[in-house]
Parts: structure tokens; sequence; C-alpha cells
């Protein structure tokens, strides 16, 4: 176990907790090679990336965010976990990285994973920070899959975690950034409740029959559900959080 830090997102020092989001992301992501290269988009307090740098002991990390103070977090993380030689937090933007990854074209991921903000056309949070964090006026989902394209390795993966209603959307997306779906993950909060959430994998390679599943968070008690508890439980363990 390490000592994780969570991020401040407003002046009175309160704190974005570690989600389920990103816990079910960095559980399921399925790249289609074990992995050399990895990149975190958003990767706000690093969490993702630590789960990664858990699953895949050879592979490099880097994390990018726009916010500065969550880079300055995740980096810190970064440096309290047994994975520290192996990662990178940087304070950037998708776009500026993209751009420097152009100029060298060595720079290419294996796997590209990101929980990237979703709340587009929706009323906007006061707090900036929240508000860069959840709206997507800076990384629209289209410029996240043509730009990741541009950054995957031939046979590289995007992971990517959603709401179900832009699951059209990301596929539309898609589509442009001549993608193929390799699966989606839809995540349901209890039996016989629709999907809330969707885990989305793209491929860099031909097209093929995207696989489709269904996974409950909690039994109909509103317990945790076995499934999420042994898919969560290996990391949890690992995470003392302030």
């Amino acid at each position: 176990m390490f000592h994780f830090k969570q991020f401040s997102i407003d002046d009175e020092g309160a704190t974005m907790k570690v989600g389920t989001d990103a816990l079910l992301l960095g559980a399921m992501a399925e790249p289609a090679i074990a992995p050399k290269s990895i990149l975190d988009i958003g990767t706000g307090c690093g969490i993702l990336a630590l789960m990664m740098a858990q699953r895949f002991h050879e592979s490099v990390i880097d994390a990018i965010d726009i916010d500065i103070q969550t880079s300055a977090v995740a980096n810190t993380n970064f440096q309290n976990s047994p994975w520290s030689g192996r990662m990178k937090a940087i304070h950037i933007s998708l776009q500026e990285y993209a751009e420097q990854c152009r100029d060298n074209s060595k720079a290419k991921y294996d796997l590209i994973i990101s929980n990237p903000p979703y709340f587009s056309n929706s009323l906007r949070n006061t707090n900036p920070r929240k508000r860069l964090a959840r709206h997507d006026d800076t990384l629209p989902i289209e410029t996240l899959f043509t730009l990741s394209r541009q950054m995957l390795s031939p046979i590289g993966t995007l992971s990517v975690i959603i709401p179900s209603s832009g699951i059209l959307r990301a596929v539309t997306a898609s589509q442009s950034a001549m993608l193929s779906l390799a699966s989606v993950s839809n995540i349901c909060n209890r039996p016989n409740n629709p999907p809330k959430l969707a885990i989305m994998q793209f491929s860099n390679s031909a097209d093929c029959e995207p696989q489709v599943k269904t996974y409950y968070l909690r039994d109909s008690d509103n317990s945790y559900s076995q499934w999420y508890n042994q898919m969560a439980g290996p990391y949890l363990a690992h995470l003392n959080q302030n």
C-alpha cells in the first residue's frame, strides 16, 4: 500500500474523489498486446496511470493533464508509488502534446486510455476547475479520437469510459478518425436497470466484429456485486487515500 493524494478543486480544500469510472476503466482496459507504452489523457490525480503500472509490469506510462495542480498531484502520487521509475506526469493539453508527438515519429503508444470530460451543451459549473474536468469545451470527443489515432501504434488500442447516452457520438467520432470499434462493456447499476456507462475500446487495426457485454455494479440488495469486488479489489488494496 502507498499513500495516495487526491487533488483539491476549490479554495476550501474540497477534493475530487477517486471515482468508480476510473476504477472500471483501469481494470477493464484490454489492449491488443501487452503494451510497452501507455498514454493516460486527462490523468487527474493519476489513478488510471497507476492502475496501468500495476497491471502491465513492463510498460512506460506518460500521463498528461491540462490542469497544472492536478498534474503536480499526479506526479506526487507516481513518486510515492512502487512504479515511479516507469511513470511521468506532464502538464500539457492533448492538442499540444499531439503536436509534439507529430514531430517525433517514435512517439507511438500501444494503449491510450482516457476518462474524458463528457458534459456537452449543459449548464456550466461555476467552479472553473470542475468545469475543466467535466465539460468537453477544451476536449470534444471528436478531437480526442482524432489525436489519439495519430499517436497509436499500428496495433494500438484506445480505451475510454463514457455515459451510455454518448455511445452513438463516440462511434461516429471513431469512424471519422478511422478507428474500429472492438468492444463495448455496458455498466448497469443493478440487474434490470438500463446501462449508465460504457467502456469502449477501439482498435487501430482492421475492422472486427465488436464484442458487447453487460455488467452490474450492485446486486438487488444494493451491495456491491461479486464482479465489482473482484475487479476493483486488487487496486483499492494499494491505495491509502487522504
